[in-house]
């Protein structure tokens, strides 16, 4: 029923891993293209652990996509991740239904639906930036998905183009998105922190100010339960501490407040390991948290994400496999 490896030659069956009925059944058919069945080995983390070592490479490998559309599977965060990364990779996506005696396969077009990201970094520091940017470049490389604020127009090739306006902030927050905060021991530690998109930097420089003040008003709008923390290197908590003891509590008790409870977590994402190595399965979790985040935090999106993303119209099929064509809104992600 499984390869070692999987291969072009493969179709990535996504399933609940108690739906062992449907999944038994699916890889007794012929499925579509000709594809031989991997089924990935189970996993037992939820998504705000550490995605399997693996699991994105496998889906990237295979040449085609099936997913189980059962309620048991249907109703699974891991099928309707999977399914979506499967779809911004642009591989053929079928949904397979184990009642029908015919035409059990039918494609499925659904557009993937992008998690809404705001990004937030320190700009005073140099490497941060750098770092930033090869973050960016391999998501784009690896998802086809990229970064961008509300005011990326406003700069041309600057990774400011990547922050947004604390309005365009509230406003991804109200459409179900989350903020990734990069931090690192210098970000946290230097003498300044500017945060300031394009926009309020083209602003505080024609008014001859400093954007820095900018920064305790922008991270007094962050959520906490929609704000995820991502580490750009190992967190030294004595020196940070050492750090936030010097902050000004009146201005900066939401920033403060935030990075205390980052150096409290138990599963902290440390995207870059010694040597500045780039963790690739930790850049795979980040994706998952911010699909996690955004489902988990509003029961609205989670009924869009189950019906729009996962369940498919019951349609008359139509010869070999019939296609669905459903565009989705990302703002409902």
């Amino acid at each position: 029923m499984n390869a070692t490896q999987p291969t072009a030659n493969h179709a990535f069956v996504s399933h609940n891993y108690k739906d062992d009925q449907a999944l038994a059944a699916c890889v007794r058919r012929r499925l579509p293209d000709g594809l031989a069945p991997f089924v990935y080995p189970p996993r037992i983390v939820t998504p705000d652990e550490a995605v399997s070592d693996g699991l994105i490479d496998a889906i990237r490998a295979c040449g085609g996509f099936v997913y189980l559309d059962t309620a048991l599977s249907r109703g699974s965060f891991w099928v309707g991740f999977e399914r979506n990364i499967a779809a911004r990779l642009g591989k053929h996506v079928y949904a397979f239904r184990p009642k029908r005696p015919f035409f059990a396969f039918r494609r499925d077009m659904t557009a993937p639906a992008d998690p809404i990201v705001s990004i937030l970094f320190n700009q005073c520091v140099r490497e941060d930036g750098e770092k930033i940017q090869a973050v960016r470049q391999v998501i784009w490389d690896r998802f086809r998905f990229e970064i961008r604020g509300d005011q990326w127009r406003r700069l041309d090739n600057d990774q400011r183009q990547m922050l947004d306006s604390i309005g365009g902030l509230q406003r991804k927050f109200a459409a179900g998105g989350v903020a990734l905060l990069f931090l690192s021991n210098e970000s946290i530690c230097a003498g300044h922190h500017d945060y300031a998109d394009a926009y309020t930097l083209q602003r505080a420089n024609k008014d001859m100010e400093t954007p820095i003040g900018h920064t305790a008003e922008k991270f007094a709008s962050l959520q906490a339960g929609r704000t995820l923390v991502i580490w750009l290197d190992e967190p030294d908590r004595a020196r940070i501490e050492a750090a936030l003891g010097r902050f000004n509590p009146q201005v900066w008790a939401s920033y403060v407040r935030l990075v205390r409870t980052a150096l409290d977590e138990d599963k902290k994402l440390v995207v870059f390991r010694a040597g500045d190595h780039l963790d690739m399965n930790c850049l795979d979790t980040m994706l998952a948290r911010c699909f996690w985040t955004a489902v988990n935090g509003d029961p609205r999106l989670a009924a869009e994400f189950r019906r729009d993303v996962l369940r498919l119209d019951e349609a008359k099929p139509s010869p070999r496999y019939p296609t669905v064509r459903r565009p989705i809104d990302p703002t409902t992600m």
